[in-house]
């Protein structure tokens, strides 16, 4: 599904007009949880700031051992009426009214078993539910905030352990010491909770002697963050702990809540993963854990299980991961450091394994051997950072003598630069210096990444767009995504076979080869590989790590199996409040993986009474749709409902079925006051071939005594059609209109295609959680063939399979 803001360049004059557009519902708005711990085993009482939070009456926590029940509400003075956007910067748009300011009480009680770690939770209020905020359940009662000063050993706060480390670094260049006392041969275990409660802080945790000298840095280096460690004093005496921020900065949002103390605490597990319905011996490494345990998984499901490990001390303090497979399981031999000793396996098969440090003579790499028959598709992934391994995973398909397999060639047929600034890894806009020879649908290689023509910009100060999912940018032909500096050539190409010949041109002819680093959306630094055996016989696949390094913690799983194609779901969102009499849009994304391109149907369950809701399909090639969530002008739904989206797909005879977010236990439907405003659709039905263009009309209802602007969202737009001429900001309803109208475009390299699309008008206001009401009459659209049709170029390569 596509979607697009439709949006109007805002005068200089409306925000001096502060209030002219009249009232509208804001959303409850979470600013503020205090404290971020709360022990297990006591009643505790939190306050939650934040905006419109007046007659809160219940809230929803997503761990079954806690409750809680509203004390107080009370009203705060208000702060200074600057104007904020969605993303929280000051904006000139008119947003309306300040809306009250809020400070709820809430009584928590955590029953003594409940598991330590993070609770997220929700308030109930008459305009519906809030954004989750969250908080740490903890083992202790004694926390010991910080006491400004305390940023010198001289200040320090004194800790008698066990306790909870607790404070902020509030300013620039702050530092927070504590001081204990410490037994020689005692190990004293850290745990910081705070990031699993929304902290920004970027922790670097140093345990310091009387002396000052450094006996130890533990949290963040600029790369992963290290927030669980355990320090074994050598000699008894007085010792710090010094926490800083890794970039010196200072903000309210740069909390920390170190548990110290002697607790059960999993640092690692080995194997990573288990086949179902086999016991399976799982290694542990930790502080005050068994060395194993025996996993039985035999119940089908979701292919990670989050764990704790049962101790004499109780559960560990943390959760590890474990993966789930169906295939055969085998475990590094051990002597597959080359080409030559490779570990031979019989597919299908998972490897479970640890990358070594590389030593002097012996590789820090694996070798295996499989057989494959020409034409066969395979996919081989990692996964290893994911479980929580320290592998930066490389992946390669060698052939029987130790050389690369050759996947494809990429042809440049035009050049152009990168422009303006440079490119992390996962921005979708690049911004080029030409765009006149690309077209939606191109192929780009920009260093060692193949990307995918996305939209191309209308002017110089658009960047161009590349296809890309969940904020990740997508690689194709098994490249990896990178970083690319200003400056740096774009090449558009054509994909050829292996082994394709040309003359030279001037530009680049690139071979690439069976190679993956980072296996794209969904996968992180892990790998993703497709493989087609170009030939009858016998292959090499060997894994390192990326950057030359290993160790114990560089544990890893590689499967190697026929693509199993399949998908997760995801929704936003993810407590919608409906207004009575409404409809609001919920949209629901499916990540594909391993080729899967069948349709996806989409659904609701059950709902209260007096809601209803539509069905929708995700078509093959794209990844998402929109459901609407109606409530009937009777409706009545005192407490918050409980609620779940479905997708069922086939494949290969195959019936897949997943929930949306099934880890999610605060996915809640509210029933909210008549919206501000209904969108209405004057135009039903819309036929473009093409490289046409047709408008559709749409009109505004306010309610409320709202008279604001009308921002448009438009969802599900058939693949390679657009929205058009829109302006710089988009196009809106403005507030002195009624009605607007936009322009649908069918690029020239358009497919027949024919589904609804949806608008929703979006409400403007302080919160980051935003009312959209959508039209309950979406507009068909149809795409029809072009009059005549190109012949598809001879010899180009599509990619198999999903990208990566």
């Amino acid at each position: 599904m596509r979607r697009f803001a439709i949006a109007l360049l805002v005068t200089t004059t409306s925000f001096a007009q502060s209030h002219s557009t009249g009232p509208r519902i804001t959303p409850p708005t979470l600013t503020a949880v205090n404290p971020r711990g709360v022990a297990r085993g006591a009643t505790t009482e939190i306050t939650v700031e934040g905006l419109n939070l007046a007659n809160a009456s219940a809230i929803y926590f997503s761990q079954a051992g806690v409750k809680g029940r509203i004390v107080r509400v009370k009203e705060l003075p208000d702060l200074p009426d600057i104007r904020l956007g969605s993303n929280g910067t000051p904006s000139t748009i008119d947003v309306g009214p300040l809306p009250p300011r809020n400070l709820v009480t809430v009584e928590v009680d955590v029953a003594p078993g409940t598991d330590v770690g993070p609770v997220r939770f929700r308030l109930l209020t008459p305009l519906g539910t809030s954004p989750e905020g969250s908080f740490v359940v903890e083992p202790y009662a004694s926390a010991l905030t910080d006491r400004e000063p305390n940023d010198s050993p001289g200040e320090a706060v004194e800790v008698t352990l066990p306790a909870v480390l607790s404070g902020a670094i509030t300013k620039p260049g702050d530092v927070d010491f504590f001081k204990l006392q410490a037994k020689a041969g005692e190990e004293i275990v850290f745990l910081n909770q705070a990031p699993e409660a929304g902290s920004m802080l970027q922790p670097v945790i140093r345990v310091l002697d009387s002396g000052m000298k450094v006996l130890a840095e533990y949290g963040y280096d600029g790369g992963d963050a290290q927030n669980a460690f355990a320090h074994t004093f050598a000699e008894a005496g007085t010792f710090y702990v010094r926490i800083s921020d890794f970039e010196s900065s200072g903000r309210a949002m740069n909390t920390y809540r170190v548990l110290a103390g002697k607790f059960p605490l999993v640092t690692s597990a080995f194997p990573l993963g288990v086949q179902r319905g086999h016991r399976t011996q799982v290694a542990l490494r930790g502080d005050n854990v068994p060395e194993s345990f025996t996993a039985l998984v035999t119940t089908p499901g979701e292919p990670v299980e989050e764990l704790r490990a049962k101790t004499a001390m109780g559960p560990s303090f943390n959760r590890f991961r474990l993966a789930l497979g169906d295939d055969p399981e085998v475990t590094a031999n051990g002597a597959n450091l080359s080409a030559k000793t490779a570990q031979a396996l019989t597919l299908p098969v998972t490897v479970n394994g640890r990358i070594g440090a590389p030593k002097s003579g012996v590789s820090g790499e694996h070798y295996y051997r499989f057989a494959a028959r020409k034409g066969q598709r395979l996919t081989m992934e990692v996964n290893a950072h994911r479980m929580g391994s320290r592998l930066d995973s490389l992946v390669e398909v060698l052939d029987a003598t130790g050389h690369p397999v050759e996947q494809a060639v990429a042809r440049a047929t035009w050049e152009t630069f990168l422009v303006l600034r440079d490119h992390d890894s996962a921005v979708r806009g690049l911004r080029i210096q030409a765009w006149n020879g690309l077209a939606t649908g191109d192929y780009l290689m920009v260093g060692g990444e193949i990307v995918r023509v996305d939209e191309v910009p209308d002017g110089p100060d658009e960047d161009m767009t590349v296809e890309s999912f969940g904020g990740q940018r997508k690689a194709f032909f098994n490249t990896s995504s990178e970083a690319h500096g200003i400056d740096r050539a774009i090449y558009k190409v054509q994909m050829h076979p292996a082994g394709a010949r040309f003359s030279p041109s001037g530009l680049p002819q690139v071979r690439l080869y069976y190679r993956n680093d980072d296996g794209g959306p969904g996968y992180g630094k892990d790998s993703l590989l497709d493989f087609t055996a170009p030939a009858d016989g016998e292959y090499l696949v060997r894994i390192r790590d990326v950057r030359g390094q290993g160790g114990d913690d560089c544990a890893y799983r590689l499967s190697i199996r026929e693509p199993r194609p399949d998908f997760s779901l995801s929704m936003t969102p993810r407590n919608p409040n409906v207004p009575r009499g409404g409809t609001v849009p919920v949209t629901v994304t499916a990540l594909r993986s391993e080729g899967l391109d069948a349709p996806i149907e989409v659904s609701f369950g059950a709902l209260p009474p007096g809601f209803t809701a539509t069905k929708n399909t995700i078509p093959p090639g794209l990844t998402s749709a929109t459901l609407l969530l109606t409530a009937s002008e009777t409706a009545e739904l005192k407490d918050a409902a409980p609620f779940t989206v479905t997708g069922r797909a086939r494949e290969r005879g195959r019936e897949l079925t997943h929930q949306a977010n099934p880890d999610d236990h605060t996915k809640l439907i509210a029933l909210m006051p008549k919206a501000d405003v209904r969108l209405l659709t004057r135009t039903k039905v819309v036929e473009l071939t093409p490289g046409e263009t047709a408008e559709v009309t749409i009109a505004a209802e306010r309610a409320n005594g709202f008279a604001g602007r009308v921002p448009v969202i438009v969802s599900d737009l058939p693949s390679r059609v657009r929205v058009t001429d829109s302006g710089l900001n988009g196009v809106l309803i403005h507030e002195t209109a009624e009605t607007t109208t936009f322009r649908l475009w069918a690029l020239p390299n358009a497919e027949p295609a024919e589904g609804y699309i949806y608008v929703s008008a979006r409400i403007e206001t302080r919160s980051t959680q935003q009312n959209m009401y959508a039209s309950t009459e979406p507009v068909l659209v149809r795409v029809k063939p072009a009059a005549r049709t190109a012949a598809a170029p001879v010899g180009r390569l599509e990619p198999s399979g999903a990208p990566k």
